[in-house]
């Protein structure tokens, strides 16, 4: 039985993900590294951008400050998202629905916990979660389960009485290997992901989808 439930936000509660990977794109462009948004979106969604980012940066020659570069992204970022940010179709519906049928509800993202909560107050569904995990929280981003353990652990549900909804892939596995379940909200339900509950659109998760999983 489902108690409480945990989203990522990314792709899930808003429609920031292109904007994450524009963002990187011209931050890595400027040493000399190609990569598109979608390539970011496709192989790093969900994944810490400090952790990508060391990744490629290490590959090159010059120096660099990873920090600042950090610091760089989430003002940026933060200063789009206090403006204007779109939700995912029927993601604010879902979540204050889940609100009123007393389930308790957290958000785990790779994100940075200030701009979190700026897309989330933007939004206006901030006062529905009981605790936000971000990424700078916590020693190791998804797929590791760490910030699924530690949210599960704050709202006071034991990760079997836990579901996550995600749309990546490392978080997907991350949330199996919490010992979670997981609806992954996906493009085409025919391929392989690391969870058997899919779904194409979030009106798809009613509450007697839920009690069935």
């Amino acid at each position: 039985m489902v108690k409480g439930i945990i989203f990522d936000m990314d792709g899930v509660i808003s429609d920031t993900q292109k904007l994450h990977s524009q963002v990187e794109a011209e931050i890595l462009s400027r040493y000399g590294i190609k990569i598109t948004p979608s390539e970011i979106t496709a192989k790093y969604s969900g994944v810490r951008t400090k952790e990508f980012f060391d990744d490629l940066l290490k590959k090159q020659k010059q120096e660099y400050d990873l920090d600042l570069l950090m610091e760089e992204k989430w003002s940026q970022m933060e200063k789009f998202a206090s403006k204007s940010v779109d939700a995912i179709e029927g993601s604010i519906d879902l979540i204050k629905r889940l609100s009123v049928a007393n389930y308790s509800l957290a958000v785990a993202s790779a994100s940075n916990l200030n701009y979190v909560k700026t897309v989330l107050k933007t939004l206006g569904v901030f006062n529905h979660f009981s605790y936000i995990v971000s990424g700078d929280m916590v020693k190791k981003g998804k797929p590791d389960p760490e910030s699924f353990l530690l949210a599960s652990s704050k709202i006071n549900v034991s990760p079997d009485y836990c579901l996550v909804i995600e749309d990546g892939v490392s978080g997907m596995q991350a949330a199996k290997a919490g010992g979670m379940k997981c609806i992954g909200l996906v493009k085409d339900i025919n391929q392989s992901y690391p969870t058997k509950n899919l779904v194409t659109s979030l009106s798809e998760i009613t509450l007697e989808y839920i009690n069935q999983i």
